[in-house]
Order: C-alpha cells, then sequence, then structure tokens
C-alpha cells in the first residue's frame, strides 16, 4: 500500500446540505393537519417510552504508541481531535464497534484485519479522501474497562503496523448501546471537519471492495445523506434463522434503505449526535433523510449494489424473540416521534407494504407471493400493535418504559471472513 492517507481533504467537496427532519416533541407538540386520532395516539404513545436524554458517557480516548513509549488516555474529544489532526486532515471517519465481552483479542484482530483490507482498498481508489479509523471498545466491569484499553492498544498497534499512514484513534466507553460508540466518534469527527462518518459491525463481513464501493458512491452524490451496503444473509443451525429467512425472502421487509451493520452518512445528519431515546442507529437515518414529497423518497438513502455485506439471519428463538421485540420497539417510537407524512411513507411503503387491504396488493411476483407477503405482515402487524398497545397504555397511565434490554445472540458467533470463504 503506498497511497497517502493522510493528504488532505481538499479536493472532497460536498454538496449543498438537504433538508433534515426534525423529531417531534413528547410534549407540546402541534397537530399540524394530522387526523385527530392518530396524533393523539402519536402523541400518548411517544409518552410511554422515556429513557436517558442522551447516550453520553465518560471516554477515554487511546492513541497509538509515541516515539517514546504508550500516549496518554485522552478523556476529552477536543484533546483527541487536536492529536489526530496533527496527523492528518481526514475527509472521512470509519469506526468499528465492538465490546470486550465480544470474545478474545485474537478474534477482534481478524475481523481488524479484514477492515484494513478495506481501508486500504478505499485509500487506493479515494487518495483525496483521507480516512481516520475509530476502534470502539465498549466495557462493563472495572476489570474490563482495564482490558479494554490493553486491548485498544494492541489493535492500533496491528493497524499502524500493517498501514502506517492510518490515522487511528481507539475509545474506551462503558456499553452497552452502539449509539454511545457512534456519538463518541461523531463528536471527534465533527471536530475534525470530516464530511462523513461510517461504521461496520463486528458480526458481518464484507466482501473485497465493498468499503471502497460505498465512498466511491458517498463522494459523487456529493457527500450528502446515506449509502449503505447491500445484505446478503445466510442462515445457522436454528430452525428460527430458516424460518426468518424464508419469510424475509417472501414478505421483503423495511429493507431497502441503509442499515447499520455497514453503512456510511454524512456528518450533518448526525451532528450532536443520536439522542437518547432512539436505540436504532439506522432508524434514526433513515427517519431523518426519508422525503416522502420527493420523486424517490428514499433518493437520499441509497444502497449501493456491489457494496456487498454478509450476516447471519436471527438465532435461539428466545433471543431471537427479544430481538424482535426490540426491533418493534424501534419503529413504534420512530413512529410516534416523527412528522406525520415521513411516518405516514415509512408505515405504508416500507414496514408494511403489501399488507392488503391496509397497503397495496403486491402482485410482483404472482398472486400466490403477493398473498403469502400479505399473511406474513399481518401477523407481524398483530405482535407490532401489542407492543404499540403497551406504550400507549404506558403513556396513558404515566408508566413509561425507560429502558430496552439488549438481545445478543450467545449462541451465534459472528460471521467471519472464513464463513464467507465457505459459503
Amino acid at each position: 500500500m503506498t497511497s497517502d492517507l493522510t493528504r488532505p481533504a481538499g479536493p472532497v467537496r460536498p454538496g449543498p446540505s438537504v433538508r433534515l427532519n426534525e423529531p417531534l416533541p413528547a410534549f407540546g407538540r402541534e397537530r399540524s393537519g394530522e387526523p385527530l386520532v392518530t396524533h393523539l395516539v402519536r402523541k400518548i404513545m411517544a409518552r410511554g417510552f422515556r429513557p436517558p436524554a442522551s447516550w453520553s458517557v465518560p471516554v477515554r480516548h487511546v492513541l497509538p504508541d509515541g516515539p517514546s513509549g504508550e500516549m496518554p488516555l485522552l478523556s476529552h474529544a477536543q484533546a483527541a481531535a487536536d492529536a489526530l489532526r496533527a496527523d492528518a486532515s481526514p475527509a472521512l471517519a470509519l469506526v468499528a464497534p465492538t465490546y470486550v465481552s465480544r470474545g478474545p483479542l485474537a478474534d477482534q484482530e481478524q475481523r481488524l484485519d479484514a477492515l484494513l483490507d478495506q481501508v486500504a482498498d478505499l485509500a487506493e481508489e479515494q487518495p483525496d479522501a483521507p480516512v481516520v479509523l475509530f476502534v470502539g471498545m465498549q466495557w462493563s466491569s472495572a476489570e474490563e474497562e482495564d482490558e479494554s484499553v490493553r486491548r485498544l492498544r494492541a489493535l492500533l498497534r496491528r493497524a499502524r503496523g500493517r498501514l502506517p499512514r492510518l490515522t487511528v484513534c481507539g475509545l474506551s466507553l462503558p456499553g452497552p448501546g452502539k449509539p454511545r460508540t457512534l456519538n463518541a466518534t461523531v463528536e471527534v469527527a465533527e471536530l475534525l471537519g470530516c464530511v462523513g462518518v461510517g461504521w461496520v459491525d463486528d458480526d458481518v463481513a464484507l466482501e473485497p471492495g465493498c468499503l471502497a464501493a460505498l465512498a466511491r458512491d458517498f463522494l459523487a452524490g456529493g457527500c450528502r445523506g446515506a449509502v449503505g451496503a447491500t445484505k446478503v444473509p445466510h442462515t445457522k443451525e436454528f430452525a428460527t434463522s430458516r424460518l426468518l429467512a424464508r419469510a424475509k425472502e417472501i414478505a421483503a421487509p423495511a429493507t431497502s434503505y441503509p442499515h447499520g451493520c455497514c453503512i456510511l452518512v454524512a456528518t450533518d445528519v448526525l451532528s450532536g449526535g443520536i439522542p437518547g431515546r432512539y436505540i436504532s442507529d439506522d432508524g434514526y437515518v433513515c427517519f431523518r433523510l426519508l422525503d416522502p414529497d420527493a420523486s424517490d423518497p428514499l433518493g437520499r438513502l441509497r444502497l449501493v449494489p456491489d457494496a456487498l455485506c454478509h450476516y447471519h439471519v436471527a438465532g435461539p428463538a428466545g433471543e431471537t424473540r427479544r430481538r424482535i421485540r426490540r426491533l418493534l420497539i424501534n419503529h413504534l417510537v420512530d413512529l410516534a416521534d416523527w412528522p406525520a407524512p415521513v411516518v405516514r411513507h415509512y408505515f405504508r411503503h416500507l414496514l408494511f407494504s403489501g399488507m392488503w387491504p391496509l397497503t397495496g396488493f403486491d402482485a410482483e411476483g404472482g398472486h400466490r407471493r403477493g398473498v403469502q407477503k400479505a399473511a406474513i405482515k399481518w401477523l407481524y402487524f398483530a405482535w407490532f400493535a401489542g407492543i404499540g398497545t403497551e406504550l400507549f397504555l404506558r403513556g396513558l397511565t404515566g408508566r413509561p418504559l425507560h429502558r430496552v434490554e439488549w438481545a445478543p445472540y450467545s449462541a451465534v458467533t459472528p460471521f467471519t471472513p472464513a464463513d464467507q470463504e465457505r459459503r
């Protein structure tokens, strides 16, 4: 790799900013032409979920070892930005979020190596868009906090050994919650003047050239909106995995916009960080950018066909059920919080498209396929309505839900490059 990853980002010319949607306040919101019934239902349901207002937590910024030994840990984003700016003027910030208990350091090194290959391809293709790579390591105890710093130092040394000119920074912070890591990254990226922020989950595998393809599309589009990888599903040995994969194949759920497993977003979309009540990073990005009045409402939310991302569908039944409940709460909070035209389009054309007769009948795959899709969507809607009723009653009685438990797949190992080779 001979490309200069630290070249100033002068040639990157962002286009004019796009209009961003803003969430409605939980209290004192105006009706703005919305039917009274849906206005009241959404307002009360929004009050049924009241988590902390911010994802903000103390962050320790870990820099690569200097010539005289280990660099000090920095506790302020401004100090970290000043130190990183001495090395480069990056245009794009990428973050790899993970956590100590995800697995041993050797596994995290393997995933970092795969990501560094992607960054090297990106830098070679886009030498005028330098990258700063953040590695986020969340912890849940004092012992894990020390281990997170140790691992970050090892990973940063590894990154510098493979790509000496790459600007890198580690983030050690308490978890859980990926938005915490993303917000810590955005805070430094804004100070550095980065035009885009991207992230890749630690349980997916990217096809060669995936990040380069995302950056190519993002830069060509004026560094606006969001671009995401096209997801390629793989089943596991669980019956739940096979069943959900088949249901998704038929029902085509809300997957036609960039998802948070591999995404690149204009920094202004995330300016100030994701608010504390949004636990879905890609849901927040989608509702910020969805434009129901445009000829292409998803024009600012683009999937890149030649950027492929492999992932496993579902896991054990109990854990899958908790994951779906969490997903439904995400959907319901978004549908309660955002302007009515945006919510209406998402509900009818993305989340529950083809749920005849409430939404249109989808005959694209034939009559039988359309009936199957409608049936699956109605089953999903029944679950959705049950969780929605819970949030409504919580808002009505003043007993809001304050948090949603994370539900990792304990029996499902992350997708690795070796899995990709065996497919």
